[in-house]
């Protein structure tokens, strides 16, 4: 009888212990899907208004990279469509926008030059993800803003990395080259992106671009 209950004992926390690895697991995983994007969502908001001030202040045209009106997760698109972080700029620019957008390919260089040196403040909101030469897209993005420039980088969890990134460039005929991390001008001296083909970080130092 002793031994019975000495072995029902060891089960039951040998169940708790299952119970609480199971419980950590799936805490860690949703904290992984949700804080990524929240984080860029308040982040998105923050730089939109710095930018959208800067803009007035001096007097320059606001450049949004990225459409506003979607998202890359149904979470963020009914947070989105609710509370908007960001707002259509004087111009946005998205290759698959809105009918608001002008439908640049961020990829092609000679569309950049249409826009004159030091003309707009600009934000992007990671689409700059699809960027096969990210640094020369930086060149034109530093030319054209003079250097006002904020990004609030794009979803950057463990899942992304490795499985959302693949399943979302699905979606469109040109794949996700990288991952985006946050750069604000003011405070940053590098831009961080991880490239998803070679599984590694690149930095770009502003000053030198």
């Amino acid at each position: 009888m002793v031994n019975l209950q000495l072995f029902e004992y060891k089960g039951n926390i040998f169940t708790n212990k299952i119970f609480i690895v199971v419980f950590c697991i799936i805490f860690i995983i949703l904290t992984d899907l949700l804080y990524s994007p929240l984080n860029r969502y308040f982040l998105s908001k923050k730089y939109y208004k710095e930018a959208l001030n800067i803009s007035q202040i001096k007097n320059k045209k606001l450049m949004v990279i990225g459409d506003p009106c979607v998202g890359n997760q149904n979470i963020m698109k009914v947070i989105q469509s609710i509370s908007p972080n960001v707002e259509h700029g004087d111009i946005t620019i998205d290759l698959f926008g809105c009918s608001k957008c002008i439908h640049l390919d961020i990829n092609d260089i000679d569309k950049w030059k249409q826009f004159a040196d030091d003309s707009f403040v600009i934000i992007e909101t990671g689409t700059l993800s699809f960027s096969k030469n990210i640094e020369k897209i930086l060149h034109e993005i530093k030319r054209i803003s003079g250097g006002d420039f904020f990004s609030a980088g794009g979803t950057r969890s463990y899942f992304w990395k490795y499985i959302g990134s693949h399943l979302y460039s699905n979606k469109y005929p040109n794949p996700l080259q990288s991952m985006m991390y946050p750069f604000n001008n003011k405070t940053d001296t590098n831009f961080k992106v991880f490239n998803l083909n070679t599984n590694t970080y690149n930095y770009y130092n502003w000053d030198k671009i």
